[in-house]
């Protein structure tokens, strides 16, 4: 598989920020600090309204690729609809987003079915749109060496995961993009040796035990001795992954996992002169975050 390139180059890009489930109901901060920063980067952005789960492509191409592909459509035809792009900040609404669309662009037939659905909510999809990661505007579209350039460093150091969407193309260029940012913003990215283990939430749904002690508790146990600030990531299901299992390792073995579970465009706002106040930071945490808080204002 192959990234989509750009176009319209030197006009300033205009997307609609689908939210997905998670990042409104869990991770507001993440939200708001991008909603807050992209604009101070030139980025047209305003949400895209009236949408539902993405859903989740995992689940529902075993379940019915035809809901998938429905839903998918009914969420790409409001920023169709708006004349903008899709702007995503999660890995796995992203993948859903961005195959549900391929298909519907190279499978006619396909396009016809949904838009079959679709016309009893008085609606239509023509499949003229591009579906973009936030890495990729931010590399892209804003300029790596320009946030190179820009940005204040921050004095932390931080560990990333990745996460298994964010590896669907054959270039890597998601994972990539995502480790130059990273390096762009702090001090140092922290090798652990797990970057590539999957976080554990699809395995959730076969055996939640496997999913919190053989995938989140050995990362959190790398992480943890690696003594960093903070684990970076671009995933809300990631994060929520992660939230849930430091939970029940607290409440079951008295297990602390004590590093904070922050999203890249935190970094990325604070950078670019927002104070963690500014977006909320401090609120909706499962570990405590005052500590690299405090090293983030003075830094």
């Amino acid at each position: 598989m192959t990234n989509q390139t750009s176009s319209n180059a030197g006009l300033k890009p205009k997307y609609s920020h689908f939210l997905g489930c998670v990042m409104p109901t869990k991770m507001p901060w993440a939200e708001s600090a991008i909603m807050k920063t992209l604009p101070k980067l030139g980025v047209d952005l305003e949400y895209l309204t009236k949408s539902t789960c993405c859903p989740r492509a995992g689940v529902w191409i075993s379940v019915d690729k035809r809901v998938w592909l429905t839903l998918a459509s009914y969420n790409l035809l409001q920023a169709e609809e708006a004349g903008r792009d899709v702007l995503v900040s999660c890995n796995g609404c992203y993948v859903t987003l961005y195959e549900a669309n391929k298909v519907l662009n190279e499978d006619r037939e396909a396009l016809a079915m949904v838009n079959g659905y679709l016309a009893a909510a008085g609606k239509h999809f023509d499949a003229n749109i591009r579906v973009r990661h936030l890495l990729e505007v931010l590399y892209e579209d804003v300029g790596i060496g320009r946030i190179r350039k820009e940005a204040r460093k921050l004095h932390i150091r931080v560990a990333i995961h990745p996460g298994c969407h964010m590896r669907i193309f054959q270039d890597g260029h998601l994972v990539r993009y995502f480790s130059e940012l990273a390096e762009a913003l702090v001090d140092e990215v922290v090798p652990y040796g797990l970057e590539r283990m999957c976080c554990g939430l699809q395995a959730n749904l076969a055996d939640r035990e496997f999913a919190t002690y053989d995938r989140a508790k050995r990362k959190f146990d790398a992480i943890k001795a690696q003594n960093v600030d903070a684990l970076v990531l671009v995933c809300s299901g990631c994060y929520d992954q992660f939230e849930r299992a430091a939970t029940t390792l607290r409440k079951k073995d008295g297990y602390d996992f004590d590093v904070p579970v922050i999203h890249l465009a935190e970094l990325l706002a604070v950078s670019y002169g927002l104070k963690p106040d500014d977006f909320g930071m401090r609120y909706m945490r499962t570990a405590p975050v005052d500590r690299l808080i405090e090293k983030l204002e003075k830094a």
